[in-house]
């Protein structure tokens, strides 16, 4: 029961724990899904910015130059003037877009080109404002191959760049999202290797502490039960003590159906022991001792109680037997100890027999202490009439 128990609880402790887990893994997939929608959601926002920014940097080139042939082609000096106020506002323009790109953070390939970009911003800068004040001047007769010649190719080389600047900071946006989930399934995957392998351990350790419980369990019971042989055996001889033999006596004594039985008690006293023990050792005489309780053994009955009470003491409670029948197994009793032998250093050992007191009785008749003084008696009697006998009390 105690180790159904404590095996019980470390299950039950194990189950909360991997529950436990299975939480966590639950908690950390949330988390590291939620984390992947964040980023792809700040990879979305910042390339999308990033390609907004490329696009409209693209479109102010193209207007830029537009505003330069316009005013070369236009007769109006206000509108001149509009279109020269208006080219410088989206210098300012641009240069707000250029430095917030380059915030965002770019690639090495989206940086290199962007650089290119830039280069060839700078020099198309110096071309078109010479052209521009030219204008704004008068004009001359180079203007038109100067736009053509040197402007106009710059332009298209530009707007050539940021397309491939578009389609590359795309592919990089993309890659971005690639990877995101590439890391977040790496995450989950990482995470259920370290959960099955904690998991492992977790049923090891269990397996480990449930043997060791078991181990420590039966040897607690072995020492139980040892402890309970203990207290109700003779630890020579195997056969009951004196307190297994008054147990067996209460239950006659409060039984309502064995008490109206007739019930008799042999007290037995080895005669002539104390030379065995003297002469040969109480060695040889505890192995005299062991053969002497397996003779008594062969005479009693199965539901009969041999108990021995100390030194060459024995006693029998024989249950639901009547004297005559007492007397019958107190003559067998009394033959078997008679005949009974050792060979001792080759020589052969016995004894004189032994002297048996009896006293019959009835349910509550007696207390176990008034029998066990009344059979001693009868047996101090027998023993003192001529030993090898028993006598009734």
């Amino acid at each position: 029961m105690i180790r159904t128990i404590k095996s019980g609880r470390i299950i039950i402790v194990n189950a909360i724990i991997i529950l436990f887990l299975i939480t966590l893994l639950i908690a950390q997939n949330i988390y590291f899904l939620n984390k992947n929608n964040t980023a792809q959601a700040d990879i979305n926002n910042i390339y999308n910015r990033k390609l907004d920014i490329i696009m409209l940097m693209s479109k102010i080139v193209r207007e830029r130059s537009l505003h330069v042939v316009t005013m070369y082609l236009s007769q109006d000096p206000w509108d001149r003037d509009k279109l020269f106020t208006s080219f410088h506002k989206m210098k300012l323009v641009f240069l707000d877009l250029h430095k917030e790109l380059r915030s965002l953070g770019l690639a090495d390939n989206e940086k290199a080109l962007f650089d290119d970009v830039s280069k060839t911003i700078n020099k198309t800068e110096l071309i078109q404002i010479d052209i521009v004040e030219r204008i704004q001047s008068g004009g001359d007769k180079t203007l038109h191959s100067d736009i053509s010649a040197k402007d106009l190719p710059l332009e298209y080389q530009l707007l050539a760049n940021f397309d491939l600047l578009i389609e590359i900071t795309r592919n990089n946006a993309q890659q971005a999202r690639e990877d995101a989930k590439q890391q977040y399934s790496e995450s989950i995957r990482f995470t259920y290797i370290i959960a099955i392998l904690i998991l492992f351990i977790l049923l090891m350790a269990t397996k480990r502490v449930l043997l060791k419980v078991n181990r420590i369990e039966s040897g607690l019971i072995d020492d139980a039960e040892s402890m309970s042989w203990d207290a109700t055996h003779d630890a020579l001889t195997n056969v009951y003590n004196r307190r297994w033999l008054q147990h067996q006596f209460d239950v006659l004594y409060n039984d309502g159906e064995k008490r109206a039985l007739n019930h008799s008690l042999l007290y037995i006293d080895l005669d002539e022991f104390k030379p065995v023990n003297d002469n040969y050792g109480h060695v040889m005489g505890d192995n005299f001792l062991i053969g002497i309780t397996r003779e008594l053994e062969r005479c009693i009955r199965q539901n009969d109680t041999l108990a021995r009470l100390g030194g060459d003491e024995f006693a029998i409670l024989l249950e639901n037997c009547d004297l005559e029948k007492a007397k019958e197994i107190s003559k067998c009793l009394i033959s078997r100890v008679h005949k009974f032998s050792l060979t001792i250093k080759g020589k052969k050992v016995s004894i004189t027999g032994c002297s048996i007191g009896i006293k019959a009785f009835v349910g509550k008749s007696a207390t176990f202490v008034e029998l066990i003084k009344q059979t001693d008696a009868a047996c101090y009697i027998a023993k003192h009439s001529g030993k090898n006998q028993f006598h009734i009390g």
